[in-house]
């Protein structure tokens, strides 16, 4: 028996004639609906075609307490609202992975960055002469120039005239290397090593 239209407790027999009924009379309504909701025309078509193949394979089991009609739209908007929730769901998955990818890519391209310095800096003080390279040294474990000119027998000034030329051999090796970057590095080095 087929009671289409009526409200309360609807009968219906799933059989495949009456399920092609159900099929004709309500695809059109609700795929207008799934439609109106994700302006997706395939994805409107899915839906509702899942929600009818979900409907005739649980044949056996739905109990219906309303109008077909609106048992077909209440489990439509569950599927909509599922829908939007897993969109949400991977959209935000999606935001957090890309966030996370450009923070490692960002600090891939810094510990490049680091390690390419750290080379030129190796090279250049590799280039210095031995004084120079040991007053650098000292420098860099903050030793004032009063303390590397004890600890290495030499004047003041001498230290000082050694690490302005020093520091004119780096940033000539830092515009060439990092023509880009040159002006940030250098002051650092500079701050660093004064």
């Amino acid at each position: 028996m087929v009671n289409l239209t009526g409200s309360g407790t609807a009968t219906f027999e799933f059989s495949e004639t009456n399920y092609t009924i159900l099929f004709n009379t309500y695809w059109k309504g609700l795929y207008a609906i799934a439609y109106r909701r994700l302006r997706d025309a395939d994805l409107a078509k899915d839906i509702v075609q899942d929600l009818f193949v979900y409907c005739w394979q649980q044949r056996e089991t739905i109990r219906i307490n309303t109008s077909i009609e609106a048992y077909l739209r209440s489990a439509l908007q569950y599927r909509l609202i599922a829908h939007f929730r897993k969109l949400d769901v991977e959209d935000r998955a999606f935001t957090y992975l890309y966030d996370r990818m450009v923070e490692v890519e960002a600090s891939i391209k810094d510990n490049l960055a680091a390690q390419d310095l750290g080379r030129m800096l190796d090279k250049e003080f590799e280039q210095m002469p031995d004084t120079m390279r040991e007053i650098f040294k000292l420098r860099s474990r903050d030793y004032s120039v009063n303390e590397i000119a004890e600890n290495l027998n030499l004047a003041e000034k001498t230290v000082r005239n050694n690490i302005t030329r020093g520091l004119q051999q780096l940033r000539t090796a830092l515009s060439k290397e990092s023509p880009e970057d040159y002006s940030t590095l250098f002051f650092v080095l500079y701050i660093l090593l004064t």
